[in-house]
């Protein structure tokens, strides 16, 4: 099992995600925006966040950076996810370590996630037997 912090303004997109890890196992907290991020990851350090990109106030890559300069965040597992039109080496100078275009496809969104969270938690199981 795995922290997971989900973070989207969008209330619809964060019920979805919390929902889709939940059910394979993993504890998940949620923030509405950049800003709301940075402060839930630094209080209680997640395995790996799933972030949207384009938020109002504190967006996405705004926040990815402002992570990557925090110590205790810096190798936390970034995932983007969004709907945007960002590339994903856009996505990876903002300082995320893949990008998952929406909509989102379950088994492959998860497939994707099992080798961050292996890398930012080497005694998980990772998820894939569990698909």
């Amino acid at each position: 099992m795995a922290r997971i912090l989900v973070v989207d303004d969008r209330a619809v997109n964060r019920d979805l995600l919390s929902y889709l890890l939940s059910y394979f196992g993993h504890d998940v907290s949620t923030a509405s925006d950049g800003a709301d991020a940075l402060r839930t990851a630094l209080a209680d350090p997640p395995d790996l966040v799933v972030m949207d990109i384009e938020m109002p106030g504190t967006d996405g890559c705004t926040a990815a950076r402002l992570m990557r300069a925090e110590t205790a965040l810096k190798n936390v597992p970034l995932i983007a996810v969004s709907a945007s039109t960002i590339t994903l080496e856009e996505a990876q100078r903002a300082g995320f370590d893949d990008f998952y275009p929406i909509p989102i496809e379950p088994r492959a969104f998860l497939a994707r996630l099992e080798p961050l969270l292996r890398r930012g938690n080497p005694v998980g199981d990772g998820i894939r037997g569990k698909l």
